[in-house]
């Protein structure tokens, strides 16, 4: 029970269902860590705008928050920091597990969700407060953003063994730090300055080898049921689970009605939207239609069948950030909570379909990326065999193939004027992991979130956009904590 419920503090805000926070002062809807992950990696990108009248939505919109209390921010923090604090005691306790209990399984699980809690953090605010059940100290002191990778680093690969290759799904196993570690390893040079694409593909090649492989139709990865679908959960390796009537949250629910209008819901299997989330030109454009004339685009007509939307009375470009949802912003029906049949889920207010945070396209991606940046290990024809891979899955067939001339080459992001190398591979990660909040953490590694020579709706404040100062490339650790902890210090720029 203690193992569940530090892992379910992704997915859940408190102890008693939906209106309920574990965390005083924390709004039990708007702070869940999943929606709060998706939010600050999502928003304020170049994929989606929100159009809620919310206090946090304008500086997200445009990337020009501050150290006054922002929601998403402040939920993201003290949620992550609260795993840390139930994985402390629960390694200070797991001594004392009856006979039967597989003691150092549960410690090895355990100590990858706050692995994954402080790589959530480092990535998010770069030094959190550190602190472990060896280290406790009611004011604990951050580590520097190299340190704090190399202590994640060393704590996955010191449990690795203790974890099992086949794990229940929704527990960690193997293959889940091996996954971990490949997004960290990608993105290495942004947290320490020294790059590790060769660590990038080693782990890779763990996870490809471990018996995972592409689920035969890509929507039904982000369906209701894709957790009990053979044909979809064969490719996620490590979900943020829900169901809609035993864990109610609005987690993944807020993710499924913010994307909607009322009256798209029960296209949906749900009663409802609220609609918030939309997408941008610049998402829409990254996929391939049947001709240029994008009077005639709708959502019907994308030959990538990765791009899930709904078009109906929608332009393409958003104008305005709020209060525009019903005509500006094509909906991203991405996620359901439908299942795989067609029928909806058990509640048509909490969807019952989990959240891959890993899943082997992922994979595929960091592979392919890692290569063509110099990585040692791997070999071109095998990360274009597996970026075809996942084309012909998007498309149907085999006639979108790419050489390996295209890994490497400029190209431009997402249907702007910006070109950049290793451009090809943005956009396909774009096409296959929009929404799976990792994009905030892909422009940073390109040098693209902040920068003016690339801009979406809104950056900066901006209708058409403009660049941004580089400290944004952090969020700030927020007042709440640095009020009562005279250790920590606040990130340049804030």
């Amino acid at each position: 029970m203690a193992l569940n419920k530090i892992y379910s503090v992704w997915a859940l805000s408190g102890q008693s269902g939906a209106g309920s926070s574990d965390i005083s002062g924390l709004d039990p809807g708007n702070t869940v860590l999943l929606r709060c992950w998706f939010t600050l990696q999502t928003n304020p990108t170049d994929e989606c705008k929100n159009a809620w009248g919310d206090a946090w939505v304008s500086t997200m919109n445009s990337i020009t928050w501050g150290t006054a209390q922002v929601e998403p921010i402040e939920g993201a923090y003290q949620r992550s920091m609260y795993i840390v604090a139930l994985v402390n005691d629960f390694m200070k306790n797991i001594g004392n597990a009856p006979t039967g209990v597989n003691k150092e399984q549960y410690a090895a699980e355990a100590r990858f969700c706050r692995a994954l809690a402080y790589y959530a953090l480092m990535d998010l605010f770069a030094c959190p407060p550190f602190i472990t059940e060896e280290n406790y100290s009611l004011a604990p002191s951050q580590l520097s953003r190299a340190d704090l990778f190399n202590w994640i680093e060393s704590e996955l690969t010191t449990i690795y063994d203790a974890l099992p290759a086949q794990p229940e799904y929704g527990h960690a196993g193997k293959a889940a730090v091996d996954a971990l570690l490949s997004r960290m390893y990608l993105n290495a040079e942004v947290y320490t300055g020294t790059q590790r694409y060769t660590d990038c593909i080693t782990r890779c090649k763990n996870v490809i080898s471990a018996g995972y492989s592409l689920a035969d139709n890509y929507a039904e990865l982000f369906m209701a049921d894709n957790g009990e679908n053979a044909n979809a959960s064969k490719e996620i390796i490590f979900p943020v689970t829900a169901d809609g009537e035993t864990t109610q949250s609005y987690g993944i629910g807020a993710i499924i009605l913010g994307t909607r209008a009322s009256n798209q819901g029960t296209e949906s299997g749900i009663s409802g939207g609220w609609a918030g989330f939309r997408a941008t030109g610049n998402l829409v454009r990254v996929f391939d239609f049947a001709n240029d004339d994008e009077s005639t685009w709708n959502a019907d007509n994308i030959l990538d069948k990765r791009g899930i939307f709904y078009s109906t009375g929608k332009s393409i470009d958003i104008t305005q950030s709020t209060t525009t949802f019903d005509t500006q912003g094509w909906s991203v029906f991405k996620f359901t909570n439908l299942k795989s049949d067609g029928t909806a889920g058990k509640n048509l207010t909490f969807p019952d379909t989990d959240f891959p945070l890993f899943r082997l396209g992922e994979i595929y991606l960091n592979y392919a990326e890692a290569v063509a940046r110099g990585g040692q290990g791997g070999d071109m024809a095998t990360a274009v065999g597996y970026i075809n891979a996942l084309r012909a899955r998007g498309y149907g067939d085999n006639s979108h193939g790419v050489s390996e001339s295209w890994l490497t080459s400029n190209a431009a992001v997402a249907g702007n004027n910006t070109s950049v190398q290793y451009g090809n591979l943005l956009n396909e990660r774009m096409r296959e992991m929009y929404f799976e909040a990792t994009r905030r953490t892909d422009l940073i590694r390109y040098g693209l979130f902040t920068s003016s020579s690339y801009t979406w709706v809104d950056k900066g404040g901006v209708a058409t956009g403009v660049g941004v100062d580089a400290h944004y490339n952090l969020y700030p650790i927020p007042t709440t904590d640095l009020s009562v902890n005279g250790n920590l210090s606040q990130n340049a720029g804030y």
